[in-house]
């Protein structure tokens, strides 16, 4: 990939509960910046890259890291990532809640945890933000762990009002 000085990217980073997210993101923002997507199902957080200043990184990642009792790994991850990219303004976008188990399973309550321990993470870092998404059962598929086409459209609406208020907060063109 070939990036022009002037151009601001916008990478989408998780597995795959953010799959098409980038291309609605693109869609919405051509005018403003250049929305690319690296999305692997099953990946966890240490699978992060380091990008340049003029970028806007979206993470989004850590249900599975959760659900396979991988938390304090998961965070190590981003607590190492936000450390050393303190040149890359990161979005961290918090772990959705998993409708396919009872809102009350050890799996959505360990979710809600570790999405405060990421706030409390992250805070420190001025480049570093969380960004919860409050999604409801409708925009999940049927069997409730991935989101549907109009759960897709929510996260891409909040996720460009977010970057949109960033890009002006930060200065960026």
């Amino acid at each position: 990939m070939t990036k022009n000085s002037k151009e601001i990217f916008c990478f989408v980073l998780g597995d795959s509960h953010i799959g098409d997210v980038a291309e609605r993101l693109a869609i919405k923002l051509r005018a403003s910046l250049r929305a690319i997507g690296y999305v692997k199902p099953n990946s966890g957080l240490s699978e992060i890259k380091h990008l340049s200043k003029n970028d806007v990184v979206l993470l989004c990642g850590g249900t599975l890291d959760v659900a396979k009792n991988n938390t304090s790994k998961g965070l190590s991850s981003v607590l190492q990532f936000v450390t050393n990219t303190e040149h890359t303004n990161v979005i961290m976008i918090a772990a959705p809640h998993r409708f396919d188990l009872e809102a009350s399973s050890c799996v959505n309550k360990e979710i809600n945890a570790s999405n405060r321990k990421l706030n409390k993470i992250i805070e420190p870092f001025e480049h570093a933000s969380q960004s919860h998404l409050n999604m409801d059962r409708e925009h999940f598929t049927r069997y409730g762990m991935h989101m549907n086409g109009s759960g897709k459209d929510r996260i891409s609406g909040i996720l460009t009002s977010r970057i949109m208020e960033l890009l002006i907060t930060w200065g960026l063109p």
